[in-house]
């Protein structure tokens, strides 16, 4: 019995497929399947039930399936405190954020990890919210950074950094008293309003907030919806429209006087950025290490 073989069972049995199996190990799927004979014929018993394309665990197959897990746990925390021992914690590590934390709060994030590991190249790949949770449910990354969280019961969501969402306008916008940096929903509900996309966590956010004071998105009169903040806020400093976006993301706009923000009166909009990662799996050593790191650190 090999650890290739049971990395290619357990991942057989989580996705109930051997080609995602073969996609999530980068392995081709006569391969696993090749793992998946040759361990069966080593125990001498048959592990998975297929019926066309359907595929469940037998009961001996059950029983497997958490023994091997636990066995291939303990493997990666073996190597974990060995690579910690050793310093030698190295190679690559892909992480999936929103865009939110991807453009302006990872860069920071990325400078001090490379200080303390500078073996490890962090990849970041950025998607919405939605796709990030659902890569990590599917177990296709190891680790997620989004803005918002979902009710998966098989995810765990850390916060590590906080937010605020408020009104960016064009510099002439004339609806607020100059002096306020404060305005109130109707200050902006009639005005032409630029969204971001449907699965954004910010977009989400703002729909959640406007649900509790009694308002729906249908009630903006919205003229455009954007895939980023780097165009709503582009679309805003053209007078296409006012929005509602991160504190964090509209910061450098505000510094450099391109367009106007304030704070909502009476829909302060507070969120946290988390880490999502999938409950029970065992991370690698980059990624144990990436989570402690990152959960540690002030932000």
């Amino acid at each position: 019995m090999e650890f290739h073989q049971l990395e290619a069972f357990v991942r057989v049995a989580e996705y109930r497929s051997f080609s995602k199996a073969a996609e999530s190990l980068f392995l081709t799927q006569p391969t696993i399947s090749a793992h998946i004979i040759s361990l069966e014929k080593e125990l001498d018993i048959k592990l998975f039930d297929r019926r066309g394309k359907d595929i469940e665990l037998t009961p001996a197959g059950r029983i497997m399936y958490e023994r091997a897990k636990n066995i291939l746990a303990a493997k990666e925390l073996a190597l974990l405190e060995l690579k910690r021992f050793l310093g030698t914690v190295e190679g690559d590590l892909e992480i999936f954020a929103s865009s939110i934390p991807a453009a302006y709060i990872l860069p920071s994030v990325i400078k001090e990890f490379n200080r303390a590991y500078p073996g490890v190249v962090l990849r970041i790949r950025q998607a919405d919210s939605g796709e990030v949770i659902g890569l990590v449910s599917e177990g296709a990354v190891e680790l997620g950074i989004v803005g918002t969280v979902s009710d998966a019961e098989n995810l765990q969501f850390v916060p590590f950094s906080s937010d605020e969402l408020v009104l960016i306008t064009p510099n002439n916008w004339n609806r607020a008293l100059r002096n306020d940096n404060y305005v109130s929903i109707a200050d902006f509900l009639h005005e032409m309003f630029v969204l971001r996309e449907k699965k954004s966590g910010t977009r989400k956010t703002f729909e959640t907030a406007l649900k509790n004071r009694g308002f729906r998105l249908e009630d903006l009169n919205v003229v455009a919806e954007l895939g980023s903040s780097e165009a709503v806020k582009q679309a805003v400093k053209e007078g296409i429209g006012v929005s509602v976006i991160s504190r964090r993301a509209v910061e450098d706009y505000e510094k450099m006087k391109l367009l106007r923000v304030y704070r909502i009166r009476d829909m302060e909009v507070h969120r946290c950025f988390y880490l999502v990662f999938k409950k029970g799996r065992t991370l690698s050593p980059n990624a144990a290490t990436f989570k402690e790191f990152i959960i540690n650190l002030k932000l």
